[in-house]
Order: structure tokens, then C-alpha cells, then sequence
């Protein structure tokens, strides 16, 4: 009987072996099939290739919640961000890809990018262009983002049939206008207790004036005007204008208009801004005559599909080689876990244990952009990141758009610290905010009254009067973890505190001022930052790694059984998203206040950093 039942066990076990192995032949059959597949997609021996970029350009994209995603509308959200890193790599692959034969900018379903970015991307086409193929951008008219790319191309032309209200160039500057509440808040009772240290920590002054101070516009324009110029330099550099020239179209833009018949595209080549003004047959068959024919239209493959036909479809990092990894930081910055398209302490504090406890990475790059958001949360990440340097690891920090106050204090003790000329950096500053509502309660016959054990207790109670114990804690708290900002940054960057309080008082930054007051290292991009990583870490052949925080099994499947839910419900539901959609539209410094305001806590913020 026992030689019967291991008899059977045996059979069991090599039943059970055999339909493993077919299992596992049966993937390995698809997945050879899907990298070999007659399917795939195949780059022509003559193309031009197509930047086409959609929606915002961005480090990271965000996790989309797939209830914001129906309200805001499906198909709106699929595309409403493109990676910059697939934009760049694009541009380097064809580089050197004699397939390709020109660039086109297809620039028309692009709505910005922070001005590092758009940096970055004019030095990828200044590549490309110097391997001596041509670039081109055809438009029915380029707004201020849009442009700054565009001026990058050998030619730059207008469609012939364009018609827009703004149409040809349309350039407007840079500009500042945050919504501020002090009135609104006395109208509504409603006291918001603010602690700050910083002269220019113009992050509270919405809830303090109706108007911006004086220090706040001394501190903005000096830091928007750095912006400005290098756009100005960019422009007349690639376009070949004066300096002169330029101001004349951004300034006296409706007498120039005026003066020629309100022609906005004619305007725009008489000023040297565009080229030409063409149809688009014409437009067609210049192309035709570059990339090669193909139907009624050019040869072309948009940057997309030529990644899909260059990129390897598996990775082909070697697990055994040196690393340098990555993590991208991008958002505002809170407590806890966050999902991708905002920090949170714990979730990237996660990640960088990951590359610290993986004794194949060597060195550890951060790309950080953020604006700033929860002291502790920044504090978290920043002290793994020492703990990284601690164990042997060099930490870079590389600024896009910007890395100001919180985003600043993450990098403040990093090994090497790159930004753009136009990163917005610095705000080193400090402060709280609670609101009460016992004004606003008595206006409707409500009151809260009661005793506690201590001189703190109820201090939390925002129906009543701010407890005068709990507001000396937090005056004293704001000037001591200011003191630790300006510590922090004194230690990173070899400076003394006096020097450090000097340029910081919650003061914004252009990158390029950052450089000349010590606050960055070097102008650099990314690329930048890594090699530079390798160099510390005394490394040359090594394999990059992106670091990121996953969704899990539960959460993937969840994600796809409710997007395609709401793909069948979309058409029919039109005027009601249509109504949240008005809702959402709402100041960015009110959502900001709201989240800050909705429990006690310490914050390095700078709402001023969004230039628009």
C-alpha cells in the first residue's frame, strides 16, 4: 500500500513538472512571438519623424484616479501628458538613424512645460540639427511654449488656411497673479492664524493681503526676469533678431498689428519670427521631397511609434552590472504614501531604501520637482538620503521646473546639486497656518464652550479662539525649524548660516542666480547629473535604473475594470461631467490653503513658484 501511494505521488509530481514546463513553453512561445511578430512596428528607409507631443510635458506622469478621469473627460485625460524623457530619447536614437531624414514639429496638441524643459528639448534638436538634417515646424499658429520650441527649426512656417484669434506668434511674457483672500476671509469671519519666518515667504501672503507686497514684487521680478531673458536669448539666438527687435513685437505687439491690417501671421514674418506662410499642399510637398512619398502625404512615423519600433520590447539591463538609479520626485510634497505625480515622505523614502539596500547601485541620482509642501515629509526624505550618503552612496540631485522651499530642503544635503538656468529654486522659508471659526459660528447662533485638564487642552478646537499656548509653540517652532533650513543648507553647501539667512528669507531663485549664490552646483540636465553621479561613485560602465513606486496587482486590476466601466458610460454623461468640470476649475492657491489648512502642520511651501 505504501509503495502504491509513492507511486502516485510520483506520478502527481511529474504531472504536476510537465504542465509547468508546458505553461512555461507556452509563454515563452508568446512572448517570442511578440517580439518577433511581422507586426511590429517598422521604421521606413526614408522618413521624417513627427514630435508630436499632447497635454502638459512632465518628469513623471501622474497616477490618474479613474473618478477624477471620467469627470474631467476620458479622452482628455488619456493623452494630457507626455514624458520628457521619451521626447529626448526619441531625439538621440534618431540622431543617428539614417532612416530618418528630417524633423518635423507637430507642435499643435502641446500645452506646456516649465521653460528647463522645454530648455532640454531645444538642446536635443540642436543635436539632431547638427548631425545636418533639417528641422521643420508647420503651424496654424504657435503659442509662447509652443514657440520656443519651434524657433529651434531650420524653418519655421504658418499655415496658409490658419485662422485664430491669436494667431501667427503669440507672445505675452511671463506673469505672476496669485488669488488672494483677506477680504473674503474678514466678510466670512473666518480668522486664519499665520506663523512665518522669511521676509519674502510670500507663500502666506494670500491669506494676509489683497494685493502682492512690495518685497514680494522686488523678490518676483527679479527672479521672472532671469526667466524672461533666456527666453529672449533663446529666441534671438535661434531666429537670428535683435534684442531690439524682440522687444518691439512683446511690447508695442498691437501697434505692430495695427500697422499692417491685423495680418497676426504676415506680422510674424515681416518681424522674423516665422519664415513663410504656406498651404499645406506646399507644406506636403517640400516634405515629399525630403522623406520620400507615401500616398498623398510624406513619409513620416511619429516619435511614438519610432520608439516602440527602436526600443528594445524587454529590458536588457544586465542584473549583474553596476547601477545608478533615479527617483523622481515630482509634486507638491506631503506626508505618507502618495501616489505618482506627488511626494510623499513615505513612498519615496521607500524607494530610496531600495537603491540603498541594492548593492548593485552605486550611486543615486534625484530629480526633483516640486514646489515645496510638508517640513517633516521633506525631512523624512532628505534623512534617508544622507543615510544614503552615509553608506558609500553619492546623491545627486538634479532641479527641473523647479525645487524650491521643501523641494530645496530634500536637496540641500545632497553630494552635487544640478538646475537649469531657469529652474525656480530657493524659498527657504518657514511657515503655519490654522484657521478658527468662532467668529463665523456666533454669525449664525452657534457657540462652543467647555473646560479641559490642561493649558493645551482643546488647542485643536477651531470653533474656538486660538489658544495662546499652542500659538507661542508654533512661533517658536516656525523660527526653530527655520534655523534648522538655514543649518541644513550651511552644512550642504559649505557656507556659513549668516550667509545662508542672507539669500534665503523664503527668497526665489532663478537657477542661474542659484549658481553665482551657492545654492547649486552647475547648470545641468539630467544626463548631467548622472554622469556626474558615475563620477563620484568612480564607476564607467554602468546601467541606469528608474526607480519607481508600483501599483499593486489589486490596484492594476481595479484600474482597469473601472476604466473600462467608465469608456461605456462616457457618451452618455456628457452634461453632467460637464458641470464637475466648471467645479474643478478653481484657483490652484484655494486648493493649496485647503489641504494645508485641513490639520496643523509645518510647511515649506512656494505658491509664487508657478510662473505662468
Amino acid at each position: 500500500m505504501t509503495r502504491f501511494i509513492k507511486g502516485l505521488w510520483n506520478a502527481v509530481t511529474a504531472t504536476k513538472n510537465a504542465t509547468g514546463n508546458i505553461v512555461f513553453l507556452l509563454l515563452l512561445s508568446l512572448l517570442v512571438y511578440a517580439i518577433f511578430s511581422s507586426d511590429r512596428i517598422g521604421v521606413p528607409d526614408s522618413t521624417a519623424l513627427i514630435l508630436n507631443p499632447t497635454g502638459i510635458i512632465v518628469d513623471q506622469k501622474r497616477a490618474i484616479d479613474p473618478i477624477s478621469e471620467f469627470l474631467s473627460g476620458y479622452e482628455e485625460k488619456e493623452d494630457s501628458e507626455t514624458l520628457l524623457r521619451d521626447i529626448l530619447e526619441a531625439l538621440d536614437t534618431a540622431t543617428t538613424d539614417d532612416r530618418v531624414k528630417s524633423l518635423v514639429l507637430d507642435l499643435h496638441h502641446f500645452r506646456g512645460a516649465s521653460m528647463s524643459k522645454l530648455e532640454e528639448i531645444g538642446v536635443a534638436i540642436g543635436k539632431f540639427k547638427a548631425s545636418g538634417k533639417p528641422v521643420f515646424a508647420f503651424a496654424p499658429n504657435y503659442s509662447q511654449g509652443q514657440y520656443l520650441i519651434a524657433a529651434h527649426a531650420d524653418k519655421v512656417y504658418l499655415d496658409q488656411q490658419g485662422f485664430q484669434t491669436f494667431g501667427g506668434v503669440f507672445l505675452t511674457g511671463l506673469s505672476l497673479y496669485p488669488t488672494y483672500f483677506k477680504s473674503a476671509l474678514e466678510k466670512l469671519k473666518i480668522n486664519v492664524h499665520v506663523y512665518k519666518a522669511g521676509l519674502y515667504k510670500g507663500a502666506v501672503e494670500p491669506i494676509l493681503r489683497d494685493d502682492m507686497s512690495e518685497a514680494a514684487k522686488e523678490a518676483n521680478a527679479g527672479w521672472i526676469g532671469v526667466l524672461w531673458d533666456q527666453y529672449r536669448d533663446t529666441i534671438v539666438m535661434q531666429r537670428g533678431i535683435t534684442s531690439e527687435s524682440f522687444a518691439r513685437y512683446t511690447n508695442q505687439y498691437d501697434e505692430l498689428l495695427a500697422s499692417i491690417d491685423d495680418d497676426s501671421a504676415r506680422l510674424a514674418v515681416q518681424e522674423g519670427f516665422v519664415d513663410d506662410i504656406i498651404s499645406v499642399d506646399a507644406w506636403r510637398k517640400e516634405m515629399q521631397s525630403i522623406a520620400g512619398v507615401s500616398g498623398k502625404t510624406y513619409k513620416q512615423i511619429s516619435y511614438k511609434n519610432y520608439l516602440l519600433a527602436t526600443r528594445s520590447p524587454i529590458s536588457v539591463i544586465n542584473p549583474s552590472s553596476e547601477k545608478i538609479a533615479v527617483i523622481t520626485a515630482i509634486g507638491t510634497i506631503f506626508d505618507g504614501e502618495q501616489p505618482a505625480g506627488e511626494i510623499g515622505g513615505d513612498s519615496i523614502s521607500k524607494l530610496i531604501r531600495q537603491a540603498r539596500d541594492d548593492n548593485q547601485v552605486k550611486a543615486l541620482v534625484v530629480r526633483i520637482d516640486s514646489p515645496g509642501g510638508s517640513a517633516s515629509a521633506s525631512e523624512q526624505i532628505r534623512g534617508e538620503l544622507e543615510l544614503t550618503q552615509q553608506s558609500g552612496k553619492p546623491v545627486i540631485v538634479s532641479m527641473s521646473g523647479y525645487a524650491a522651499s521643501g523641494g530645496y530642503w530634500i536637496a540641500s544635503t545632497a553630494n552635487k546639486i544640478f538646475a537649469a538656468s531657469t529652474t525656480v529654486t530657493g524659498s527657504i522659508g518657514v511657515f503655519i497656518l490654522w484657521p478658527t471659526f468662532e467668529q463665523s459660528i456666533t454669525e449664525l447662533g452657534i457657540n462652543s464652550d467647555g473646560i479641559g485638564t490642561t493649558s493645551l487642552s482643546g488647542a485643536f478646537n477651531s470653533l474656538e479662539e486660538i489658544n495662546p499656548a499652542l500659538q507661542k509653540i508654533w512661533e517658536l517652532k516656525v523660527n526653530s525649524i527655520y534655523q534648522k533650513f538655514l543649518g541644513l543648507v550651511a552644512k550642504g553647501r559649505e557656507m556659513s548660516v549668516d550667509d545662508v539667512d542672507k539669500i534665503a528669507q523664503g527668497r526665489v531663485w532663478a537657477g542661474q542666480t542659484a549658481v553665482e549664490l551657492g545654492l547649486v552646483d552647475s547648470i545641468g540636465d539630467l544626463n548631467d547629473a548622472i554622469q556626474s553621479a558615475a563620477l563620484l561613485a568612480d564607476i564607467e560602465d554602468y546601467d541606469v535604473v528608474y526607480l519607481e513606486k508600483e501599483l499593486s496587482a489589486k490596484e492594476r486590476l481595479f484600474k482597469q475594470i473601472l476604466n473600462s466601466s467608465l469608456k461605456m458610460v462616457h457618451t452618455a454623461t456628457d452634461g453632467v461631467r460637464s458641470q464637475w468640470q466648471l467645479l474643478g476649475k478653481v484657483p490652484r492657491e484655494i486648493t493649496d490653503i485647503l489641504q494645508m489648512s485641513r490639520s496643523p502642520g509645518i510647511y515649506l511651501q512656494c505658491i509664487y513658484c508657478r510662473v505662468n
